[in-house]
């Protein structure tokens, strides 16, 4: 039975994708499109990139144009949390005690970074969300010292356009490599090393011991695990995300449908799939083709592109080097199971059909 009304809580690309598709595909019930941030879903990649940079503005970042949402009869409800979803009577409850029915749900409620279990004074930052990069983007002041915590992707991005900016960065690692429980520690050393050669100050293998302020409660310095104190005009903490879960059922709900970066792995891609593939479960359509894994990051000078999933462990296959590369990641049989392509959006596109292609012939 068609459902008479739909809500989706969480208006990220997980939520949009889930809206856009139930109208694509017919439906013509009340559609509730409900976000916790004051704006309309937007392209958050671009977050750590060009608009930390100034070369992209809020209304650049949208995914949608704002007569669009208008125009398919989709409810935005911005700026409004949900505190509680009934699976039994069908209700989102929003802070403000408001019931909104549903028939059906989709909950894309996201992730939030994790937290340090520090005391953080002004200045320090997390990214998640346009306010977070606007606070951000007004400490990049040329000249001045920003300190990463956490070598991720997300880092080394805001690290490179902090470089462009003439930033003095530096970036600390706990693990002995960044990103080497996704691309392994070869890998990550040999991003690090890149890094370096743009002028980021990469210290591994230690952590963070204490954030010290000034007698105004700004960041003034970073005391490392090993007793070494950085100079922090600014710092941003990059240590992963944590899917937020709170709204969740305990048990799993016929109506209910997790989409997104609450059940996945956080990606661009992942969350586009997931947004599409439970508005086509909402309408008894069939479930879309699995993609690879895919996630992709522009940094010093590179358009890293991540296709398959790699594990720490395989043998590598490496061809080229500096501004143009390919990590490829071999299973046990010998064959690509993984790559890391540098600047080679090509063979990135072929790998990806490839990669599909064998896991379609797998199954059958």
């Amino acid at each position: 039975m068609t459902p008479r009304a739909v809500v989706i809580v969480g208006a990220g690309l997980a939520g949009a994708r889930a809206a856009e598709t139930l109208r694509t595909e017919g439906y013509d019930g009340r559609l509730v499109l409900i976000g916790d941030e004051p704006v309309a879903p937007y392209e958050r990649p671009a977050l750590s990139k060009e608009f930390l940079l100034g070369t992209r503005d809020e209304r650049s970042l949208l995914l949608r144009k704002d007569s669009y949402w208008d125009d398919r009869g989709i409810e935005l409800l911005l700026g409004t949390r949900v505190e509680k979803v009934d699976p039994v009577d069908r209700i989102a409850r929003t802070y403000r005690g408001v019931d909104v029915p549903f028939d059906e749900l989709v909950l894309a409620t996201g992730a939030r970074p994790r937290r340090l279990p520090l005391d953080l004074p002004a200045g320090v930052h997390e990214l998640r969300t346009l306010a977070d990069a606007h606070a951000l983007r007004d400490e990049l002041v040329p000249g001045s010292h920003l300190v990463v915590i956490g070598g991720g992707f997300v880092g080394a991005e805001v690290a490179s356009t902090a470089r462009t900016l003439g930033v003095h960065v530096t970036i600390v690692e706990a693990a002995n490599a960044p990103v080497a429980r996704v691309l392994g520690e070869e890998v990550g050393l040999m991003l690090a090393a890149r890094w370096r050669k743009h002028g980021v100050d990469v210290r591994l293998r230690t952590g963070v011991a204490h954030i010290r302020s000034s007698a105004d409660s700004r960041v003034s310095s970073i005391l490392l695990t090993n007793g070494v104190e950085l100079r922090a005009d600014a710092v941003l903490v990059g240590v992963g995300v944590t899917p937020a879960q709170e709204l969740l059922p305990k048990r799993p709900a016929l109506h209910v449908h997790p989409a997104g970066d609450v059940v996945g792995p956080g990606h661009w891609t992942a969350a586009a799939f997931d947004g599409a593939a439970a508005a086509r479960a909402i309408l008894g359509l069939p479930a879309a083709l699995p993609q690879p894994p895919y996630v992709w990051s522009d940094q010093f000078g590179l358009r890293l592109q991540v296709v398959g999933m790699p594990q720490p462990d395989d043998a590598l296959e490496i061809d080229g080097e500096g501004d143009s590369f390919a990590i490829r990641y071999l299973d046990e049989t010998g064959s690509v199971r993984a790559a890391l392509l540098a600047n080679r959006p090509a063979e990135a596109g072929a790998l990806r059909r490839h990669l599909a292609e064998s896991a379609l012939a797998f199954a059958a």
